[in-house]
């Protein structure tokens, strides 16, 4: 009995340093191919911490998304085929999270060099956002690897939920009685900060509607659809609640537009999204 206790745990630490390699290549994949930036300069050297925002919202995804590869491991049966498989689920999501932030980026903030804005002018209200880009693509991915499905139904829905997100995203915009993009370009934190939390929030609702076993595909759009309509209406009535409940008597979005903005209140929005996502997910 002892010998099998430290034989699995021997293997769950090989599995433990797998998903650390992996970090490793996600994070060289970001830094040398994506943003092509030295991190450790930037970091250390300049003190980016719109950059640091940004890497930890990716990581973050990173292993947020790898939790589907990981989740399956199994150290009973063909345990080499099983790190071969982790391995090569690890890959794909690592390119689907770039992917999929690369369009987010295009769609979501087309006015700017995202580049220009995180790395050159260390712009912590855009670092926010593609943090909450970089969650929200994570919690995406791993439900495209929960359920029973073939890789090809997985690969369908992952790039529907990606333009459910990306519209989600743009009606955000449009809902607001601000203009995100002016208000990033003044490095309005507070701002970067709610619209963060609002794309974590919406990525949880997605997740949800996503994650599960995949039927035929009418049945399975239909549910898709009804969960990211119920989720997206209920997620709106959690969020003025919470906005009653925490800040009453106070207009959040005039909290951190006017007058110098108040970070503390697009925290307060950030919470109020991705609270109601957990709360929202818990119940259902």
């Amino acid at each position: 009995m002892l010998e099998a206790h430290l034989i699995s745990m021997g293997r769950s630490a090989v599995y433990v340093v797998e998903a650390f390699v992996l970090l490793w290549i996600a994070k060289a994949a970001y830094t040398r191919l994506y943003r092509r930036v030295n991190f450790k300069a930037e970091l250390f050297d300049r003190g980016n911490c719109a950059l640091a925002v940004s890497m930890t919202g990716y990581l973050l995804g990173i292993v947020i998304a790898l939790g589907g590869a990981l989740g399956g491991a199994s150290a009973e049966t063909d345990w080499l085929a099983d790190l071969a498989g982790i391995a090569w689920l690890g890959v794909m999501t690592i390119a689907m999270m770039l992917v999929a932030s690369f369009l987010c980026e295009k769609i979501l903030l087309p006015r700017f060099d995202n580049t220009k804005e995180v790395v050159e002018d260390q712009n912590l209200g855009t670092a926010f956002v593609e943090a909450g880009v970089h969650i929200a693509n994570g919690l995406i991915v791993l439900a495209t690897q929960q359920g029973e499905g073939s890789l090809w139904t997985g690969l369908a829905f992952w790039a529907l939920a990606q333009g459910v997100l990306l519209i989600a995203g743009r009606l955000y915009e449009f809902s607001t009685k601000h203009s995100i993009h002016e208000e990033l370009e003044k490095d309005n934190a507070a701002v970067g900060l709610a619209f963060g939390g609002g794309l974590v929030g919406m990525g949880n609702i997605i997740r949800l509607a996503v994650a599960g076993d995949f039927t035929t595909w009418q049945d399975s759009l239909v549910t898709f659809g009804l969960y990211v309509v119920f989720g997206f209406v209920v997620l709106f009535v959690i969020k003025k609640l919470t906005d009653v409940l925490l800040a009453p008597g106070v207009k959040l979005s005039r909290q951190q537009t006017e007058g110098t903005p108040k970070v503390g209140a697009g925290l307060l929005e950030a919470f109020g999204y991705v609270g109601g996502s957990m709360l929202i997910i818990w119940i259902l």
